[in-house]
C-alpha cells in the first residue's frame, strides 16, 4: 500500500485527534509538525537525546500546537527509552509505521493542513511530494539547541 492511499493519509492527518478542546486550541495557536528524530539527533548526536525533545516541548508548548512525528527506529537507539515511551503513550509523539519515513508524514500533514515543519532537514529527498521550493522556504522552521536553550528561526 502506498503512503498516498486515503487510509494512511487520514490516519496521520490531524483529523484523528478530533474533539472540542483540540479545535479550540487549534484556533488560537500556530501549528507545527515537529521532526522528532531530527531534534533528538541534533548535530548527529548518538545516541539521540530525549533531553532535546523535552527542551523543544518545554520551550514551544505554550506558543504552538505541536504534533511530533518520529521515525520508527528512533525507539531502538534513543537514550532513556522509558521517557520516550511516556511521550509515545501519551500521544505527544507519533511513530511513523515501519517502512515509511517520518519526513513523508510530516510533509503530507503540513501540506494538507497548511502547518509549519520544525526540522533542520532540507527535505530534498522528498521533492516529489513538495509543491515548490518556495513552499519549503515558507513552511520549514529551523532550530538550534545551545546550552539547553531551544531557539527557532521562523520563515520570513
Amino acid at each position: 500500500m502506498s503512503f498516498r492511499s486515503g487510509y494512511e493519509l487520514r490516519y496521520f492527518s490531524v483529523g484523528f485527534h478530533c474533539n472540542y478542546h483540540l479545535h479550540e486550541v487549534l484556533k488560537i495557536k500556530p501549528k507545527l509538525v515537529a521532526d522528532i528524530s531530527n531534534i533528538a539527533g541534533y548535530y548527529s548526536e548518538f545516541p539521540p537525546k530525549i533531553e532535546n525533545i523535552k527542551i523543544m516541548y518545554d520551550t514551544l508548548k505554550y506558543k504552538y500546537y505541536i504534533i511530533g512525528i518520529a521515525d520508527w527506529d528512533l525507539y531502538k537507539c534513543i537514550n532513556y527509552r522509558e521517557s520516550y515511551k511516556y511521550y509515545l503513550g501519551r500521544g505527544i509523539i507519533t511513530q511513523a509505521p515501519p517502512g515509511i519515513k517520518a519526513d513523508i508524514i510530516m510533509i503530507m500533514t503540513a501540506i494538507q493542513n497548511d502547518w509549519l515543519i520544525l526540522t533542520n532537514d532540507k527535505l530534498r529527498e522528498h521533492e516529489d511530494l513538495i509543491p515548490s521550493e518556495s513552499w519549503v522556504k515558507n513552511h520549514r522552521v529551523a532550530f538550534k539547541i545551545n546550552n539547553g536553550e531551544f531557539r527557532i528561526h521562523l520563515p520570513k
